[in-house]
Formats: C-alpha cells, sequence, structure tokens
C-alpha cells in the first residue's frame, strides 16, 4: 500500500442517535502491478460522547495505522491483520478485564492454530474444526465461544476493509462443551463460614452473599455508595485500581437491596470507621487502595473455609449462585434477575439458578395430591434463619 499524506474527513450521521464516521482512502498494487485507490470508512462513535476535533483526532491514528506497510499474497495472515489492524482499532474500547481475556485466547488459542493462514484461504471449515478442536481438549464453553466471537470480530474487521469476500466465522457453531459443575454452598456450611470469619470479612461475605454482588463491585464500594437500606454502584475496583463510573453493564448501576440482617453489621463497622470521609473506600486494603479479590480470598476466606472442613470451594460466583439458587423458595424469577442486575433473565435461570430437588419434590407432590385428592395443598412458607 503506497502512503500518501492525507487527513481523511469526519460526517455525522443518524437520526436518533448522531455518530461520527469518518473517511479515507488507501491506495493498493493490485495482481497487475496496477495501483488501485479504495475508500475505507470507519465508525468513529457517538457524538454526544467524542467532540468532532477528537474525532478527527481519532481518524488520523487510523489513517497512520492504515498507512504502515500492508503485506500482499500470502503474507497478508491473520496474525498480521489481528497484530496491525484490528487490534489497533478495537482494543482501545474494552474495559481492563475484557482485554486481558481477548489478548489471552488470541495469544494462546486463535493465534497459534490459525495465526499464519493467509487471510483469504481462512474458511469457515477452518474455523468450525478449530472451536470444535478446543471442546474435544475439555476446554469450557465461555472459552470456546469467546473465541468464536473474537474470530467472528477479526473477520468481520477484515471484511469491511475488502479483504476478503465474506466473513467464514459468521455462522459457527458451539460445539457440545463439557459441562463445568456449578458449585453451590450449602447452607450449613455458609452459616459456618460466616460465623468462623472476623468481623470485617464476615460482613464482605454477607454483602457477596446476600446482596449477590460482584468482588469489583464490592471493593469499589464507598461509604457515599451506602444509601440506607441499599447500595449505589458509583464505580468497581479491578486489580487493585478504583475505576469511578465504571460498572460491568448498564443494568449493573441499578440499586442493591440491603437485607435488614445486614444493616446494624453495617452501622456497627461505620461507627469503628467514624473518621472515613464519604469518598473513601469500605474496605480499603493497608494501603487505602481496593484489596484485590483473589488476594483476600486466599489470605482471609480460604483457609478459614479449610479448617472449618468446608468441602465446597469458595468464591464469588459461588456466592452468587446460592443466593440466586436458594431465592428460587422466596421469589419469583424476576424478582432474583433484579436483585442480581443481570441484562438477560436466561442467565439467572441457566447459569446462576440450581434445581434444588427439595423444592422439586414439594411442587411435584403438591401437584399429584391436587390432581387425585382434588383438595388444595398449601404450599409451607419457608422460614428464613438469621446468621449471626
Amino acid at each position: 500500500m503506497r502512503t500518501r499524506h492525507q487527513s481523511g474527513w469526519v460526517e455525522e450521521r443518524g437520526s436518533r442517535v448522531r455518530k461520527w464516521y469518518g473517511h479515507y482512502f488507501t491506495y493498493e498494487v493490485n495482481e497487475q502491478g496496477k495501483e488501485t485507490r479504495r475508500h475505507r470508512g470507519i465508525y468513529l462513535g457517538e457524538k454526544a460522547k467524542l467532540r468532532k476535533w477528537a474525532a478527527e483526532d481519532k481518524l488520523r491514528k487510523i489513517i497512520d495505522s492504515a498507512q504502515k506497510k500492508q503485506p500482499a499474497g500470502n503474507a497478508l495472515t491473520l496474525e498480521w491483520f489481528t497484530r496491525e489492524r484490528f487490534l489497533p482499532m478495537r482494543s482501545p474500547q474494552w474495559a481492563p478485564s475484557t482485554r486481558e481475556t481477548n489478548l489471552y485466547n488470541l495469544e494462546h488459542h486463535i493465534l497459534p492454530k490459525l495465526g499464519s493462514t493467509p487471510l483469504p484461504e481462512v474458511e469457515k471449515f477452518h474455523c468450525q474444526v478449530f472451536l470444535n478442536d478446543l471442546a474435544e481438549k475439555g476446554f469450557s464453553f465461555t472459552v470456546v465461544d469467546h473465541c468464536r466471537t473474537m474470530l467472528k470480530a477479526i473477520l468481520e474487521e477484515a471484511l469491511d476493509a475488502d479483504l476478503i469476500g465474506k466473513n467464514p466465522a459468521r455462522k459457527l457453531v458451539n460445539p457440545e462443551t463439557k459441562e463445568s459443575e456449578k458449585h453451590v454452598l450449602p447452607k450449613a456450611q455458609a452459616r459456618l463460614l460466616l460465623d468462623s470469619l472476623s468481623f470485617r470479612d464476615r460482613l464482605m461475605a454477607m454483602i457477596a452473599a446476600f446482596c449477590a454482588m460482584r468482588p469489583g463491585e464490592i471493593f469499589g464500594l464507598r461509604w457515599s455508595s451506602w444509601r440506607g437500606d441499599h447500595f449505589h454502584i458509583e464505580g468497581t475496583a479491578w486489580r487493585g485500581v478504583l475505576r469511578p463510573g465504571k460498572a460491568k453493564t448498564k443494568g449493573s448501576k441499578a440499586p442493591v437491596t440491603i437485607p435488614n440482617l445486614l444493616l446494624p453489621v453495617l452501622e456497627m463497622w461505620r461507627q469503628q470507621n467514624q473518621n472515613a470521609t464519604p469518598d473513601e473506600l469500605l474496605f480499603p486494603s493497608e494501603k487505602g487502595t481496593p484489596m484485590r479479590p483473589e488476594n483476600w480470598l486466599r489470605r482471609r476466606v480460604k483457609p478459614i473455609a479449610r479448617t472449618a472442613g468446608i468441602s465446597t470451594p469458595i468464591n464469588f460466583q459461588v456466592l452468587r449462585r446460592t443466593f440466586a439458587t436458594n431465592a428460587q423458595g422466596f421469589g419469583n424469577p424476576k424478582d432474583v434477575q433484579a436483585h442480581l442486575r443481570h441484562s438477560d433473565i436466561g442467565t439467572t435461570l441457566n447459569e446462576y439458578t440450581q434445581v434444588i430437588p427439595e423444592s422439586v419434590r414439594k411442587l411435584v407432590n403438591a401437584v399429584a395430591d391436587d390432581v387425585m385428592t382434588s383438595k388444595t395443598t398449601q404450599m409451607g412458607t419457608p422460614v428464613t434463619k438469621t446468621i449471626q
């Protein structure tokens, strides 16, 4: 591709949501040795979030990247396009945790297997066999699906750049994968764990178990996040760094209900931290920075669990799943979805809520009794036990 000085141009599009689109040209030599000029268009961002000068600056960086020498023929591989085109354009939009996951899957799965393949020669067959191999090696559905999504996104960018005629990953199918065990903490073990923890650690574990909050949300809580009977997500923490205003999804910023049994404990913790300002963290590290969830679990929780003889693996997802499972006897699925702040109720039901045999047995017996005796059976209301 020939390098020529150009700044491109930016235009405004959209009727309901105004967006910035950038335009520029690339100059390439075809198989006959003749130079051809191609127009490129690219979405730059929403007008409400990006000023025009910032959109123009973003376009110039894209042009600078695009004007790096583009190889021809078999040298234009999937790996070259991924590193020189896809990642410079897309990775700045990823959250840190997303970037870490995506780069890991690229470096350890996608590029070692498909990276050396010339871009025009990547076929649906190669992509599907790649996913099938991952499943056969025992990788989880999450890993396989992430790789499928990433591969589709890379090839979609190549299609937009007119480097391939169609996206061969557009209709890939996830193969059957090994079902990972979704652990749930039994109530007796939950009570034993909470009773065994120190005061602060017990409070943090209760917030994880009963408020069903994600680790980044818990360690990102500030005193100003506590709004009486609920928490307001003002930001999250990731790898010991506070990220104000950030959340996993827009729905994640919904108020988080605090159960009544937790309010006196929070009041006691506030009394122990009377001098803390509203902007300070609820559970800071010794340095005043957000704690790292994996360190807290490894140092403060898992040793206690082992000593207490708790066999169920303890992590934040297990605590969230335990809440969702126990909630089956107390509320409807929409209530559980609202508390977990899932955008899709399917995630609540399929990934977090595990079947409780006792509740199924009650249901079946109630239906059978109703049919066979013509008498309405009133199902008993579960009694909650406060964990002190």
